[in-house]
């Protein structure tokens, strides 16, 4: 009998063993996938320096490329690349440390001389606008040992940079694309060699799907998952229909699901919407250089005759809210408080236009400028931008109550750029910036005439010198405050509103995200925290 015993013992044993080998052996070849979506953009060129790879890949949310820092849920950077960093007391160089251990893809090792090259081809190629930014005020990258260097910068905005260009100047090899004249038609198969937490695999154009694999020598230690899936959509509804039948679990792109799409996905079994702060701007720009576009009160007028809620309830279908006169949204860290809000009120802009003498002098309903002229207005919006044509429109229908000759003015790509960018022909613009341009430059780059606009008051140049090098984070706080008081005085930009964030997620497949603000869920720290669900 005890042997018996023994010997049922033994076979059980035995079967357990085998069982749990089935089982390591069904989990080693059952790989944790990440089924991802992108609509924004076409794969066109395995590439790390062309879309999509460049901002829906890699810029914000780190995937095969990392920089020297990455950003956190709030948009603050924290070391990756560089374990740490220092700013010399002029504020003109940063000293940065680089972690030993991080490797490319193909085993070489990061250096300070990768660095130095990246910063400086970034900025010889003009690459987007990281690299248009650095043009005008990178010095040199100077190299002092295989992981340290210095950056110098040709006026005092370490702290900006750190805050701004750490995060998604990512770092490419030297050994790869210093033979490389023209990095946007790069083809060969080096192309996609990065030091980040995921490898390029490959790319099925029939299936028009990228396929990435966990970076087992990852410096900071393997993602949480084995492998993502990237696939491409040709419309924002084909995506979410994707989303909603379990095809994907999540939307990895830089362009969300706007507010009036939500509703389709509410109640959808297995879907959840999350809703965050965005810190991306909608707003309204005026031509410095075209009367009455240049009178303060003038603008003033215009933001009285805009309806703020009803760009809330149609362009964003109640995800956002009535901005203030500060321009910069509640959601960013320096947002001023004390700042009142826009009113939209028609009896004041009517009383304001009286009082300028823009008078409706010859009875056709329009007001007419002391010189004789219909008050007549272009309301310049991006093609392609259906939100941004339907607000052009309802402010001009607005404009249009208080005397204003207003008309929404779209062209084709070509022509916008030279509106907008080259001749500055503009009267009036519908502008939006993503959060990253909001929070880290306050709106600035479509004012001043550094940037792309037309705005040369020197006191908001001083105030854009001061944001900009800024030492620390008390100092930028002051700054940024007194750039919102000066923008509810002068009113060069006019917010028209502030949204709030979408994420649609297959709550069924994967939990743990950490959003990104404004960019969804797919941030950086999210590849280490994510798991199936149930595991």
């Amino acid at each position: 009998m005890n042997k018996l015993k023994r010997r049922s013992l033994l076979a059980f044993g035995f079967m357990l063993l085998i069982l749990a080998t089935s089982i390591m052996a069904v989990s080693a070849a059952d790989p944790v996938t990440l089924k991802a979506g992108l609509c924004s953009r076409e794969f066109k060129t395995m590439n790390a320096l062309v879309r999509p790879w460049y901002e829906n890949a890699n810029e914000f949310y780190g995937t095969t490329h990392v920089g020297l820092a990455a950003f956190n849920s709030d948009l603050a950077p924290i070391p990756l690349l560089a374990s740490k960093w220092e700013i010399a007391p002029d504020g003109k160089s940063i000293k940065f440390y680089l972690a030993k251990n991080a490797t490319w893809h193909d085993g070489k090792p990061v250096t300070a001389e990768d660095v130095k090259f990246t910063y400086e081809y970034w900025r010889d190629k003009h690459l987007y606008r990281e690299g248009m930014w650095l043009n005008q005020y990178l010095d040199k990258v100077d190299v002092l040992d295989d992981y340290t260097g210095q950056i110098f910068l040709k006026e005092p905005y370490a702290y900006y940079v750190i805050k701004a260009l750490f995060p998604t100047v990512y770092i490419v090899p030297t050994h790869v694309w210093e033979k490389v004249d023209d990095p946007k038609k790069y083809e060969e198969k080096d192309a996609m060699i990065g030091s980040g937490p995921f490898v390029f695999e490959k790319y099925d154009k029939d299936a028009d799907t990228a396929y990435l694999k966990a970076n087992l020598n990852y410096f900071n230690g393997k993602p949480a998952i084995d492998r993502i899936e990237w696939k491409h959509f040709r419309t924002m509804d084909g995506m979410l229909l994707a989303l909603k039948k379990g095809e994907i679990d999540v939307i990895l792109d830089d362009v969300l699901p706007e507010g009036v799409l939500a509703p389709s996905l509410l109640g959808v079994k297995g879907v959840t919407l999350d809703v965050g702060p965005n810190q991306g701007l909608e707003y309204l720009i005026f031509n410095y250089r075209k009367y009455p576009m240049n009178v303060t009160d003038f603008r003033k007028a215009v933001s009285y005759a805009i309806d703020y809620q009803s760009l809330v309830d149609a362009a964003q279908a109640g995800y956002g809210e009535v901005p203030g006169e500060g321009l910069i949204p509640s959601s960013v860290a320096e947002y001023n408080p004390d700042i009142p809000m826009l009113e939209y009120n028609i009896s004041k802009a009517n009383e304001i236009l009286d009082s300028l003498k823009f008078i409706d002098t010859d009875g056709n309903g329009i007001r007419n400028l002391p010189n004789g002229a219909d008050l007549r207005i272009e309301l310049f919006a991006w093609p392609s931008e259906p939100k941004d044509e339907r607000i052009a429109e309802m402010i001009s229908y607005g404009l249009t109550k208080v005397g204003i000759d207003a008309e929404p003015l779209i062209t084709e790509d070509a022509t916008a750029q030279k509106i907008a960018y080259e001749n500055k022909s503009f009267d009036i613009r519908v502008e939006s910036h993503d959060p990253y341009m909001t929070a880290l430059s306050f709106g600035l780059i479509d004012l001043v005439p550094v940037q792309y606009g037309t705005w040369d008051d020197p006191r908001l140049m001083e105030l854009y010198n001061r944001t900009m090098s800024a030492k620390s984070q008390k100092e930028l706080k002051s700054a940024a405050f007194d750039l919102q008081d000066y923008y509810a005085k002068e009113m060069p930009a006019i917010a028209l509103t502030w949204q709030k964030s979408i994420y649609p997620y297959r709550s069924d497949s994967f939990e743990g995200w950490i959003p990104l603000q404004g960019y969804g869920l797919t941030s950086y720290e999210s590849w280490f925290n994510i798991k199936p669900v149930g595991k």
